[in-house]
């Protein structure tokens, strides 16, 4: 709200992900309460008393991941669409980002639906002496956690064809943006590294879930924090500017404002003017001060003019019409 003077749509969807990330890391933290993060040999005497709320536990995370990090995901095309507006960039990047929004939608849903659905009835996923049945579920896991990480690494890598052509940003500009990407490839990261532990949990040793599911949740946790980080970045830019040092605002701001005068001067003299501080020193340095004058513009040669003669000095004093670059 500050930055922005007011939320867009990406705004309300970051939000909200952001709500439930936290939600899902209170569910995380409860869940050690539970016999998440011991073996499961140990866990084994407090079975009666911990497995149906530590299944509960597990169950509800899984739903609160699936569309925290989606939420996510749609923020960043909903803000690509506003940065990159019809008649600035080509329709094509449009389509590939509202391509990028129904899959992504669909891969939610897909998810969602697998995940409630996985056991028959409902419930028979944390009550496990009631009649019912439930579908193998490594398929599942592993198949909604690769197209996860496939729309991550989509989301990072559509805008990049507009970003690297653009002409009118310096090359400080353009590495910054490609920082932020590099972040952006860090969640991508987080996705992959999520694969790993799915398949570990789920297939490679189905018999200690409780201990390996603590790298999946911490994966997952990655994956929904930064990918908020990420979103927020824009948002966060014009917060930094007005927040930042005053002594070092005003420093950079000074040494930009040289930089284009001392440009400016270049141009219009065709020659290198003389640093400010080393003309000032060199002008009280000589001996006869009428042989010395200030730089002015067109001057080829600073000591042709008397300093008497000079516009910025009045009887021998200076004037308060001094160059501002002295």
């Amino acid at each position: 709200m500050y930055t922005k003077h007011g939320l867009g749509r990406e705004d309300w969807l970051i939000i909200t992900s952001t709500f439930l990330t936290a939600v899902l890391i209170t569910l995380q933290c409860l869940s050690t309460s539970f016999g998440w993060g011991i073996h499961l040999w140990d866990f084994a005497p407090l079975a009666d008393k911990f497995l149906e709320p530590a299944r509960k536990l597990a169950f509800s995370m899984e739903i609160v991941f699936t569309v925290s990090i989606n939420l996510t995901k749609l923020s960043i095309l909903t803000f690509y669409l506003r940065l990159f507006p019809l008649g600035v960039v080509s329709v094509h990047l449009h389509r590939l980002i509202y391509a990028g929004m129904a899959i992504t939608v669909l891969a939610m849903l897909a998810t969602l639906v697998a995940a409630v659905f996985q056991c028959h009835p409902i419930e028979h996923f944390w009550i496990y002496n009631m009649e019912g049945h439930c579908y193998p579920t490594y398929p599942a896991h592993l198949a909604t956690a690769i197209i996860n990480s496939v729309t991550d690494f989509y989301c990072v890598i559509v805008p990049l064809g507009e970003i690297c052509g653009l002409t009118r940003v310096d090359r400080r500009g353009k590495w910054i943006v490609v920082s932020c990407f590099a972040l952006g490839a860090i969640v991508c990261f987080a996705g992959v590294i999520r694969i790993y532990f799915t398949k570990l949990v789920f297939h490679d040793s189905p018999y200690d879930w409780t201990w390996d599911s603590i790298g999946l949740y911490i994966a997952s946790a990655l994956e929904c924090t930064l990918g908020i980080v990420c979103a927020s970045v824009p948002a966060l830019r014009p917060l930094f500017t007005k927040t930042n040092v005053r002594a070092v605002g005003d420093l950079e701001s000074d040494l930009h404002k040289k930089r284009r005068s001392a440009a400016r001067r270049k141009r219009r003299t065709g020659a290198e003017a003389p640093a400010p501080l080393e003309f000032v020193t060199t002008a009280f340095k000589e001996r006869d001060a009428d042989s010395v004058t200030p730089l002015t513009s067109g001057s080829e040669n600073w000591k042709d003019v008397k300093l008497s003669d000079s516009p910025h000095y009045s009887n021998g004093r200076r004037s308060t019409k001094w160059p501002h670059w002295v």
